[in-house]
């Protein structure tokens, strides 16, 4: 009876074994093929991608699908309009015409690539740079008809993050015609998009300098009481060292200087003027300003204002 029961033991092991083999294998995603290959032709510019992929890791694909552009662990991020006829927000994408291709890789490479060390970019680029003919940001818009109706909202833009890839526009005959101040919002778009992407990743943390120079642990009672404390973000948010070392970098990357020592009342919540003895009245935001500029000067060979000062064409 006993060596019975063992037979019969060993044998419910293996049938379970088999089903969780069998469940593992319907479960696996076997039609889908989630890795990248350049180049991916053979035209003259696809030398130049496989430059990019080897000097950095990251791919730059002109062919690609919705699921390497909208694909993400939480869901999918391709804009839909929900049943009262708002849309989700998010970027709709279609792949850069081949015949653009050269020239803006050229527009890429002056205004992003050019920017930063080759070790920078290879420890913090995306997996994925979509080259686009059409980077729409898209939300909610209301027309009245004769009631206010939500209705999609077009926005285009000349890039977009989504978790594992910048979407980069102007991959169509409109790059011959861009104007001066086209190519400057290019640049500071796809530098912003840049560390946006490395901030919602949390790749780059808060240096404990800067976390212990600030006073985190007591509420606002106004924008003006969180300026003398150093700290930048709106007062209504939910604030932390990392916030706060974020905001300070999303300021140097898309404003001058100029734009940072203007005079601005110290109710308004954006960075125009924050190193502005109106809003800095301590010298307490200067101080950390300092601290995170020269961080990442010390630490990656990265001046963060200099992006900033060349996307207001300085």
């Amino acid at each position: 009876m006993k060596i019975y029961l063992n037979i019969l033991h060993v044998l419910l092991i293996l049938v379970g074994m088999s089903s969780c083999k069998k469940e593992k294998e319907a479960l696996a995603p076997s039609d889908i093929d989630i890795t990248y290959h350049v180049p991916q032709g053979n035209n003259p510019f696809d030398q130049t991608i496989v430059n990019y992929y080897e000097n950095y890791g990251s791919y730059l694909l002109y062919k690609f699908n919705e699921r390497d552009a909208y694909w993400t662990p939480t869901g999918w991020r391709k804009p839909v309009v929900g049943s009262a006829g708002s849309w989700s927000v998010g970027a709709e994408v279609i792949a850069a015409e081949q015949s653009a291709i050269p020239a803006q890789l050229d527009l890429l490479d002056k205004s992003f690539f050019s920017l930063y060390p080759q070790s920078f970019l290879k420890q913090f680029l995306p997996v994925k740079i979509l080259l686009c003919s059409k980077v729409d940001s898209i939300y909610t818009a209301y027309i009245f008809n004769p009631t206010y109706t939500a209705t999609k909202g077009i926005k285009k833009v000349p890039a977009y993050y989504s978790y594992d890839n910048i979407a980069v526009n102007y991959g169509d005959a409109t790059i011959n015609q861009m104007s001066n101040a086209e190519k400057l919002a290019f640049l500071a778009r796809v530098n912003q998009v840049f560390f946006q992407s490395i901030n919602e990743r949390a790749l780059i943390k808060p240096s404990t300098e800067f976390i212990n120079s600030a006073d985190y642990s007591t509420s606002n009672a106004s924008q003006a009481v969180a300026y003398g404390k150093g700290i930048i973000p709106s007062y209504t948010s939910s604030i932390t060292p990392v916030s706060d070392w974020n905001a300070y970098v999303m300021a140097m990357v898309t404003l001058s200087e100029a734009d940072l020592n203007r005079s601005v009342a110290n109710t308004n919540t954006s960075a125009v003027g924050i190193l502005n003895p109106t809003k800095d009245t301590n010298g307490l935001i200067k101080k950390r300003y300092n601290m995170v500029r020269n961080y990442f000067i010390n630490t990656y060979q990265v001046d963060l204002q200099a992006i900033g000062n060349k996307s207001r064409g300085l």
